[in-house]
């Protein structure tokens, strides 16, 4: 008795049960190295194929925690006199909807405004934050309205190119 499966039982001849066999082990061969790339290295983040010289236009925190410390950083260098720029903004200024701003002082809506990651937070944090926010909001600066530094409709129109990551 024949095996299934062994031979060419099924075709007329045995060049045509080769050439099936060997199309088939072609098919396997290339889902195989289809695959493989899932193994290989990953693709650079846009944000390294983009030139340095672009990405230093945006604030030196863009891509880290935005938590109280930055904000106070910024805060701190905030000159409302300069123009607004990146790194020269009030970052607890909220724009005409009542939002607030990431790490570039952009607010959603505008062109690059990018979600600002989030600190992990706890009861504690939060009553500290509160107690260090009653004294932000007692600074006569927070009472500034106005002046170059603060924000205004397309207030970065001349601050030239976006990075590609941050559009």
């Amino acid at each position: 008795p024949r095996r299934i499966g062994t031979g060419p039982t099924d075709c007329k001849d045995a060049a045509a049960f080769r050439r099936s066999v060997i199309m088939f082990k072609v098919f396997v061969a290339a889902l195989l190295f289809a695959s493989a790339s899932a193994f290989g290295p990953a693709p650079a983040p846009i944000s390294a194929r983009v030139s340095s010289s672009k990405v230093s236009m945006m604030s030196r925190f863009e891509g880290e925690v935005w938590d109280m410390d930055a904000k106070m950083a910024i805060l701190n260098e905030w000159d409302p006199e300069q123009p607004r720029g990146y790194n020269n903004f009030n970052p607890f200024e909220r724009d005409d909807q009542g939002n607030a701003c990431d790490p570039n002082g952009k607010f959603p809506g505008e062109g690059s405004y990018g979600d600002p990651k989030r600190p992990d937070t706890n009861w504690e944090t939060m009553q500290r934050d509160r107690a260090i926010m009653e004294q932000i909001n007692a600074d006569p600066r927070m009472a500034i309205s106005g002046r170059p530094g603060n924000w205004r409709v397309g207030w970065d129109k001349d601050l030239g190119m976006i990075p590609a990551n941050q559009q």
